[in-house]
């Protein structure tokens, strides 16, 4: 990985990521239904949108797996994010639940700020875990890898988002895994 740089693109992955971790509000308004909008156009828009983020992840790791397009890394920090979860579920899902959803306006003023929401989470990379991947048997983890800038300059950290079913993440050890997309690998590995 000498003189190597992180291309990561435009983030779509990563910003799917996100959209999948805050899903289950989808879910939940279709429960909960909407005295603006009929049920015929809610419930299944509600359910796109809860399903849609997982079916794209899906999708780009089958692609990956059929180009066998592998990355290994060496990881030098792993972060477990469901020490967050309470924060995620107190400070996003049950906010956005409970908000008054009555008129139209309503509703586009909680898909801005539902929409603010997910890029903040994007742009501070802060990866939460995807309902149906947790069911699964899958986390998120954040992991720090060094890249070496070349002779002379100091080496410089890169944070990828990796899904695995491991229980941990290795410290100082290799990792291989599926390239989704600039810096979100789901690891190759099924288990520990």
């Amino acid at each position: 990985m000498n003189g190597e740089k992180l291309e990561e693109g435009l983030g779509l992955v990563r910003f799917i990521l996100v959209w999948s971790s805050l899903s289950p509000v989808f879910l939940l308004w279709a429960v909960r239904g909407v005295d603006a909008i009929g049920d015929r156009i809610w419930i299944p828009v509600c359910l796109a949108l809860f399903v849609l983020p997982t079916f794209l992840l899906c999708i780009f790791l089958k692609i990956s797996r059929y180009y066998h397009n592998l990355k290994t890394i060496t990881v030098v920090t792993s972060k477990d994010q469901r020490e967050h979860l309470l924060t995620y579920l107190f400070a996003m899902l049950i906010p956005l639940f409970d908000a008054n959803l009555d008129e139209r306006r309503d509703i586009a003023s909680i898909f801005i700020a539902f929409i603010f929401v997910a890029f903040l989470f994007w742009h501070m990379r802060l990866h939460y875990m995807n309902l149906i991947f947790a069911i699964a048997g899958y986390r998120i983890y954040t992991v720090e890898v060094k890249l070496s800038a070349g002779s002379g300059v100091a080496d410089q950290l890169a944070t990828y988002a990796v899904i695995s079913r491991r229980h941990y993440l290795p410290e100082q050890s290799p990792l291989s895994g599926y390239r989704l997309g600039g810096n979100v690998l789901v690891d190759e590995k099924n288990d520990d």
